[in-house]
């Protein structure tokens, strides 16, 4: 069953979709009339239901049924890393929805690429949503300096070579942090530690951004799984 992402509140009833989303449902999906569809709104809530009018400017949907549905211990987590290079950070968002991260935040640092326009990367993080039947989509940004990084709420993990094993414990706010590929300067890693952060390494070879980011990601996801309070 296709989904479409609609503005949250999600209710039952009759929804009249225009802009982006109608045109992906008309043009690209080509749904038709008696179709059936499933409309998500990013805060928890979908619904199924089916297409009732397809016009040049808008699609009609009546939804016949909205459950509200609990987020993963994945959407504990706030990722927040060093963008990489061109393309990689797009993907990097859209595999982090996928997993059901809670926040995606681009980390500002002497170190690091050229910062990420954030429109693109909203964009594919509802499209991945789409793809992956999820109901809940991850904050996008802003960028966010040492200061910022320091009033994050939640626990505070730095994948480093240098670090303990991974312990991700029980679920809780926990902001897994990634350096740029150059690595963290002598002050950026001092102002780490005194936030204060643990240092956690995931493996021996030295890992690109987004292979890190994800692996972290998967890694306390899995064990979240399996351990919920």
């Amino acid at each position: 069953m296709r989904t479409l992402l609609v503005p949250a509140p999600l209710v039952p009833g009759t929804m009249v979709l225009t802009g982006d989303e109608a045109h992906h449902g008309r043009t690209v999906l080509r749904l038709a009339v008696g179709d059936a569809l499933r409309l998500a709104d990013g805060a928890g809530r979908a619904g199924e239901g089916a297409v009732v009018e397809v016009a040049r400017d808008r699609l009609v949907v009546r939804l016949d049924t909205v459950a509200v549905l609990s987020a993963d211990p994945a959407a504990l987590l706030t990722v927040v890393v060093a963008a990489p290079k061109g393309d990689r950070f797009t993907d990097l968002v859209r595999q982090l929805t996928e997993l059901g991260v809670g926040a995606i935040l681009p980390l500002q640092c002497e170190r690091g690429e050229r910062l990420p326009g954030l429109d693109r990367a909203q964009r594919v993080a509802a499209e991945a949503l789409k793809q992956c039947r999820r109901a809940f989509l991850p904050t996008i940004g802003p960028v966010v300096d040492f200061p910022t990084l320091a009033a994050l709420p939640g626990r505070r993990i730095v994948l480093d070579r240098e670090g303990q094993v991974a312990n991700p414990g029980i679920p809780g706010p926990t902001v897994l942090i990634v350096g740029p590929e150059g690595g963290f300067t002598v002050d950026e890693r001092q102002a780490l530690v005194t936030m204060p952060s643990s240092l956690v390494r995931l493996a021996g070879p030295v890992l690109r951004i987004e292979t890190a980011a994800l692996a972290a990601a998967a890694v306390w996801s899995a064990a979240w799984e399996g351990n919920r309070p």
